[in-house]
């Protein structure tokens, strides 16, 4: 009896410290990935000081808010994926505008951002500022795609 014990709490221990490994490791790609991001966004926007003390706060609450509605789409695509047709009608039409809204909820949140973006800086720079996330977008695919290709 000792002996299932003394395994179940090895186990336990080793579950939660793998957990823990895992989400800090997950947690220590992230920032890097974020440190890139704002590294390769300052180089290609070339803010002054003052624009930059305004842009990234503006900025960082965007993407606080564009991770958190596109988990919510994710979490609706999940649930159009795994709906049956055999649903009640009610059912399928509360399902279908609660996607259609997640949608909509990204695209405002991208047109209210807009708006605050060019209220600090010129239209050029906005601009840029979506060519620039763009390309750091395809950077990022592609190095991923040659980290696997490699084997790391």
């Amino acid at each position: 009896m000792k002996k299932i014990f003394l395994l179940a709490v090895l186990l336990a221990f080793g579950s939660v410290t793998f957990a823990q490994s895992k989400d800090k490791n997950h947690e220590d790609r992230w920032e890097k990935f974020r440190a890139e991001k704002v590294s390769f966004l300052t180089t290609n926007l070339e803010l002054s000081p003052a624009e930059a003390q305004k842009f990234w706060p503006v900025y960082n609450q965007l993407e606080k808010e564009r991770w958190e509605a596109q988990k919510f789409r994710r979490e609706m695509e999940e649930k159009v994926q795994d709906a049956q047709e055999s649903m009640s009608e009610n059912s399928i039409k509360k399902l279908t505008r609660e996607f259609a809204g997640s949608l909509q909820k990204e695209a405002d949140l991208l047109v209210d951002y807009n708006e605050k973006f060019l209220e600090i800086l010129p239209a050029g720079k906005v601009l840029r500022l979506y060519k620039a996330e763009n390309e750091f977008r395809m950077y990022m695919i592609k190095k991923f795609r040659d980290r696997k290709k490699n084997g790391d």
